[in-house]
């Protein structure tokens, strides 16, 4: 930092900065010298020692020396008035007083007079004898001026002596200020008792937009006071949300509970397949493609436990969705196709587990084929830091078959094995609280949640809170059995009663009461507003930037509805993730369930598409879709969906302009025609000239002039094309100075589509 900039963050003059420092032993002579941290130390140690030492002094209209009293605020008297309006009290009286001196003194002054004059009068005759001298007359305007002069005098002499002897500060008074998540840029100002213009041209300086009553970040503004130099204290919001769920307490200790098992692994590698022969269904064959779109939770029952398995898809939108399930697990079995080994979304799931550290076991699956070979997958697993037992490692690897079952009850024994060593408990009495793993709108059930019990107790009647979501329950169902009265630590259950579809990944936990949990549900709600405002004016902000001297970026905005939330969160980071520096892709909104009327009406306000994913729109927005000729597309499959977004996204950029050299001529007699005007005769080197195309003119290879041909002449005849190794006659439209040796380059332009 220089002294100019510390001198300004002061709000001092850089000279009187300068003074002090040289005064603390400083070399600084310019207000362009650095200014280093122990430079600071040093001068606000001489400024501490400087105010701690001798007292300044002021001497008085009596000559006399006092100290000087310390600047205070303003203080309060015993009969709760401030010392100010004492003084105003005490000049009043004193004003009061003068004028009762002056009127008592213009009454002595008159009976002065009239005892002058009656003096006057007895003395008229002399004395024998005795020379006479002529009497002054008094004058009165004189008398009343000196006591007007006297008033005066007093009334300055009690001004002076009762002023307030305050001092503005020497130094720079630094603050703590206390920043809580969210500010009010006016309300950051009163807290630094500055003007709010202040805070907003620091921000501006910044590069933040704002106006006074704009909300900043906690981040921004700390940094903001931190410029202008107070010291910024981070607090942390105590919420509605904190005061009501605040920190869970069990009175029951921790007992076993049973695992939760995650299948990962990469598209088509058999995850889906694998379940499904543990569970002797076929969900497989009923998923859209032949892909895991959603995130699917079962409880299977084996001899003396219960595992619940959770499927997750193996499609690359879906890394969130993997993600989720390896934080909510406690085993990741791990679905290795033996004719494909280690794939991309091998690697992915297994550093989602990683990251999780929970156990890992491996199913190497579709032994059955030909072409298997479970060996080459343990190496190439052994490259990914997972070592087979056999070859001393500590991860299982189980070779097994989805298709004819094969080494399916080997892989449940090495899960159980894997669980026993984990020793998994939980709290099995008390208010539940878990994780949402998915959720939908269902047209006659309404708002249906996938929820995972990691403690307490569900019950039908509890009262549960999602981040914006709560109601209370009012069924309770499991895969294997459509009612249930309670559900437990472990439970993949499907909950009924919620007002609206809670965001997959979202925590859940039971309060007492309805009230509690609107409170809460309002409070994220106000919170996450806040943030979204905060979000948008800065990539408003950053778009026109960026936007600046470059031309309009190209925006597609998409309004997508999707069957259930983690399948509508995947896509919607997909599509995101779409685009280059010229397009891009914006999400303008969200949601579970059928395109509503609403949705159509929003994509007719921003000008976006339609885009459905499992879900349709109802006959109301239908005809308004119609009415309005807006773009709606439905799909059942991502990869589909996503790439209909891109082709559209291509068709919004402009074709990109290429040219292509057809021919190249070299210019050798320049000829004056009456008739066409200069006239160049030339000899094609390369390629074909053509009269209706794009032309230019280089000398010594350096472009001189770029336009079209006036004529082509092949001997005295008009011609379109003259081609390679022919002489010819060129004129150049609106270009006269061609010279021998001059080459004449002839391009075509085309046009083509731009790729994402």
């Amino acid at each position: 930092m220089k002294v100019k900039d510390f001198a300004k963050a002061l709000k001092t003059e850089p000279s009187v900065l300068l003074e002090r420092m040289q005064s603390a032993g400083l070399s600084h002579k310019s207000e362009s010298d650095e200014i280093t941290p122990s430079d600071k130390q040093a001068l606000l140690l001489f400024l501490k020692d400087r105010k701690s030492g001798p007292k300044k002094v002021v001497t008085t209209s009596d000559g006399d020396i006092k100290a000087k009293p310390k600047p205070s605020a303003t203080k309060k008297t015993s009969s709760g008035k401030s010392f100010t309006d004492n003084i105003e009290a005490k000049r009043k009286a004193a004003a009061e007083q003068l004028k009762e001196q002056q009127k008592k003194r213009e009454d002595q002054i008159k009976e002065a007079i009239k005892l002058k004059q009656e003096q006057a009068k007895a003395s008229k005759k002399p004395v024998p004898g005795t020379p006479q001298k002529p009497s002054k007359p008094v004058d009165v305007k004189d008398q009343l001026s000196k006591a007007a002069n006297e008033y005066a005098r007093k009334e300055s002499s009690f001004s002076k002596d009762s002023s307030h002897q305050f001092e503005k500060p020497d130094e720079f008074i630094k603050k703590d200020i206390e920043i809580p998540s969210t500010i009010l840029v006016g309300e950051l100002a009163k807290l630094m008792s500055i003007k709010g213009g202040e805070v907003v041209k620091e921000l501006m300086s910044l590069g933040v937009m704002a106006t006074i009553n704009d909300s900043i970040d906690q981040e921004t503004a700390i940094l903001v006071t931190e410029e202008i130099g107070h010291n910024g204290v981070p607090v942390a919001d105590e919420s509605v949300e904190d005061q009501i769920i605040g920190q869970i307490e069990y009175s029951d200790d921790q007992s076993p509970r049973s695992p939760v098992v995650t299948v990962m692994g990469h598209v088509d590698h058999g995850k889906t397949s694998l379940l499904d022969y543990i569970r002797k269904s076929k969900v497989a064959d009923g998923e859209a493609g032949g892909i895991t779109q959603h995130i699917g939770a079962y409880e299977v029952e084996l001899k003396d436990s219960k595992i619940t398995f959770i499927d997750t898809p193996g499609h690359a939108a879906f890394s969130q969705m993997r993600a989720r399930g390896a934080n909510t697990t406690d085993v990741v079995i791990l679905v290795v196709a033996a004719n494909d080994s280690v794939m991309p979304q091998t690697e992915e799931a297994i550093n989602h587990a990683k990251a999780a550290e929970v156990s890992i076991v491996v199913a190497i699956n579709k032994i059955d084929l030909q072409d298997a070979d479970a060996e080459k997958v343990k190496g190439d697993l052994a490259a990914k830091d997972l070592v087979p037992e056999d070859w001393g490692g500590n991860v299982q690897m189980i070779p097994v078959s989805a298709q004819t079952g094969e080494g399916i009850d080997k892989l449940l024994e090495a899960v159980a094995l894997e669980s026993e060593l984990l020793e998994l408990k939980a709290h099995h009495s008390g208010p539940a609280q878990g994780v949402i793993l998915e959720s939908e709108l269902d047209k006659f059930k309404g708002a249906v949640a996938t929820l995972l019990i990691q403690n307490g107790t569900l019950k039908v009647g509890d009262m549960i809170v999602s981040g914006m979501s709560y109601g209370k329950v009012k069924n309770i169902s499991s895969s294997s059995t459509s009612k249930l009265k309670n559900a437990g630590p472990s439970d993949a259950i499907e909950v009924l009663g919620l007002n609206s579809a809670p965001d997959a990944g979202e925590s859940f936990q039971v309060v007492k009461s309805e009230k509690e949990a609107r409170e809460i549900a309002q409070f994220r709600e106000s919170s996450i507003k806040d943030k979204k405002v905060l979000k948008q004016r800065d990539e408003n902000l950053g778009n026109l930037f960026e936007n600046m001297g470059s031309g309009s970026k190209k925006i597609l905005n998409v309004i997508l509805k999707a069957d259930v939330a983690g399948t509508s969160e995947a896509i919607s980071a997909a599509l995101q993730d779409a685009g280059n520096d010229e397009a891009s892709i914006k999400i303008v909104s969200t949601g579970v369930g059928g395109i509503s009327e609403s949705d159509v009406n929003l994509a007719l306000a921003t000008e976006s598409v339609l885009l459905g994913f499992n879900v349709r729109a109802d006959n109301a927005a239908k005809k308004l879709v119609e009415e309005n000729d807006i773009s709606l597309s439905y799909h059942s499959i991502i990869y589909e969906l996503i790439d209909d977004a891109k082709a559209r996204l291509t068709g919004m950029l402009d074709p990109i302009i290429k040219e292509e050299i057809v021919g190249n001529a070299e210019v050798l007699e320049v000829f004056n025609s009456p008739k066409f005007g200069q006239v160049a005769g030339c000899m094609v080197v390369e390629g074909s000239i053509f009269r209706n195309k794009p032309v230019r003119v280089l000398r010594d290879d350096v472009v001189i002039h770029q336009g079209e041909l006036d004529s082509l002449r092949r001997f005295k005849d008009d011609v379109g094309e003259v081609k390679n190794g022919t002489e010819c006659g060129v004129g150049i439209r609106n270009y006269k100075d061609i010279k021998p040796g001059d080459k004449i380059e002839v391009y075509d332009r085309k046009e083509e589509a731009q790729s994402l």
